[in-house]
This record gives C-alpha cells, structure tokens and sequence, in this order.
C-alpha cells in the first residue's frame, strides 16, 4: 500500500487552518510513495557562469557519475548581474545511495577538476535529505509528475487541504506536532578564499514550484505568456534580488533544459526560506506573491476542468542534520550564502 499522510489526524496538537466546512474552488492531487521509501534525497549541481560559457556538457559529465539517482532535471537561470546559474537536480528514494554517489572517488574527481578559478565560472553543490513526514507535493492535476514525484507510486485525491492559507501546512504531517521554528543559524564549518561548506539551521524550508505549458493550446498559451508569466517573474525576481526583506536566503526563476540544453516548456521557482513561516508570510500577505496567486486562480476558475497549464509544487522543511551545500568561486549571496 502506498503511503500517504492524513492532516487531519487524531494526535495533532496544532490546528488545521482550513475554514470550517471548507471545499476548494478548484481540486488538486498530492503523490503517494512506498510505504519502504520514508525519505527523498536532493542535491542541486550547478554552474555559476556568464552566458557565452557553455557548461551542459560539464553538466552531463557529472550527473553521468550519479548512478543511483532515480531523477536528473536540467534546468537554467537567469541570476542577475549578467550572470547565468545552469543546474542539475538529482534525486534518490535512498539516502544511503544519495550518499554514495556523492562521495565516490569519481564525482569528487570530476567536482574537483571545476574547482579552478582560472576557469572563470563558479559552482555549487546544495544537498537535502527530505522525510516525507516533513515535506508535502501538490499537483493541479492526477497525470503530470515532476520533481521528487517522477519517482512516486502513485497519486491521492482531489484532497481537501489546500487553496487556502495555511493548507501547505496542514499537509505536512510533522506540522500536527512541531511548529516548525528556527533554530540557530546557518552556520560556516569551513572557508577559504574560494570556497565555503555551510550547513543547515533546524526547519530551513525549500520549495520548488513549477508550470507546464507543454498541453496548452494557442489561446491558453497565450495567457499564461501575456498574463501569468510576467507577474510571475517579477515575483520570482523579487525574491531572487530582494529576498531578504522576507527571509528568503535564495530564489532561482528556472526554465527546465533537456540533457542538450534545449529548452522544455516547462519552468519552475526555487526558493530556500529561512524557515515555513516566512515562506508563508510572503505568500499570504505579499503582494507580489498575492498578484501570482490571484492570476493563476482567476485563469483556473474561468477554464475549470479544461485548464491545459499543469502547475505543481514540493515543499520540505528540513531537519538541520545532514544537510550541507559548497560554493567555489561563487559570487557572495549565491544560494544558501543569502542567508549568512
């Protein structure tokens, strides 16, 4: 049997906020995975470069060497200051696998040949372990699967938590017990001149929340083009350039890649808050996520079932254990770096 978290269950100490007698305006679905499986391992490679520096093929070299990863995404951004963030996003149903790969003898040799500042680009390397007890995915639909889901066993739904504020909460199972707060400080456990190894405080939170347009006929890809896209990317670019006024340590805007560094039609934010809350509080009270959120409702409500855009999103909040991320070369403010 899959497994799959109840919010609603009789041990919660925190109360759900959805409203009494709640029904949400348009329905939504959330993965399911092996009841064997209790976490997901995620690890973001990337190259921090100008845009005439081609690096997919560093790129491909080095996910190549992550035999065990379950998913490998390609995507890249736009990271201001003329700056281009290309990236790799593997993920594991086995930390121990995750693990493995990472340390072997031949990705560190691969990591390593990229260290050089002479190569006149940075990277990084941002690596998670998820418990699904503290993490949550949301679809729009039942068929489309990304992220850690292109792994899932299946889906559960239409559920009824969700499209009100607080409902990313009520999803997350450890939430009924933990109020999910920070504590400590990223913190610094090694530095040089060129690089910096941080590691996670307790409940730093990670979203990645994306869009596909690839069934949209012309009409509706227009007006994700004309009407949503734009509000979209002045948030995402909020967050990336002004982050810190809502405790967001980082924000990449992503346009996903094939393995040939031909674009998808597909994209995805990624963001690391300091913790839920303040993930929360920009969402539920911001206005430049307010102007996303009332789009994409208005469009979805007006096309009901015949909306062809497909949106998702995964959300986790970490436990400080085993969570870690290196930056060569990187510009200050790359990253988890945001949020020393």
């Amino acid at each position: 049997m899959p497994s799959t978290a109840n919010p609603a269950a009789p041990e919660r100490q925190y109360p759900l906020r959805m409203p009494s007698g709640w029904v949400a305006p348009v329905p939504a679905w959330k993965s399911t995975f092996a009841d064997s499986v209790s976490s997901v391992s995620m690890c973001v490679i990337g190259f921090q470069h100008t845009p005439e520096i081609r690096v997919m093929g560093y790129l491909r070299e080095l996910s190549a060497v992550l035999v065990n990863a379950a998913v490998c995404d390609f995507a890249s951004s736009d990271a201001g200051q003329g700056m281009q963030e290309t990236v790799c996003i593997a993920y594991w149903l086995d930390a121990t696998k995750a693990q493995a790969d990472l340390s072997c003898s031949v990705f560190k040799t691969m990591w390593s040949k990229h260290m050089a500042a002479e190569f006149g680009y940075g990277v990084f390397c941002e690596s998670i372990n998820v418990p699904f007890d503290r993490s949550e995915t949301l679809f729009s639909g039942p068929v489309h699967a990304h992220g850690m889901s292109q792994s899932r066993l299946g889906v559960e739904g239409p559920i009824p938590h969700h499209q009100y504020w607080g409902g990313m909460r009520d999803r997350i199972p450890l939430a009924a017990r933990d109020s999910l707060s920070q504590s400590d400080s990223l913190r610094i456990v090694e530095q040089s001149d060129t690089r910096v190894l941080v590691t996670a405080h307790e409940n730093l939170c990670i979203i990645r929340s994306g869009q596909d347009w690839s069934q949209c006929d012309v009409q509706q890809l227009g007006e994700y083009r004309d009407t949503i896209e734009p509000i979209l990317k002045a948030g995402m670019s909020f967050l990336r350039d002004h982050g810190e006024q809502v405790n967001c340590y980082s924000c990449r805007y992503m346009r996903d890649l094939n393995s040939d560094g031909t674009d998808v039609p597909r994209s995805f934010g990624l963001a690391c808050f300091r913790t839920m809350k303040d993930l929360e509080d920009w969402a539920e009270h911001h206005p430049t996520h307010l102007a996303i959120f009332n789009t994409f409702l208005g469009i979805a409500q007006q096309h009901g079932p015949d909306l062809q855009l497909r949106l998702w999103h995964e959300v986790s909040v970490l436990p400080a254990d085993g969570q870690w991320a290196e930056y060569v070369n990187c510009r200050p403010g790359t990253g988890w770096l945001g949020g020393i």
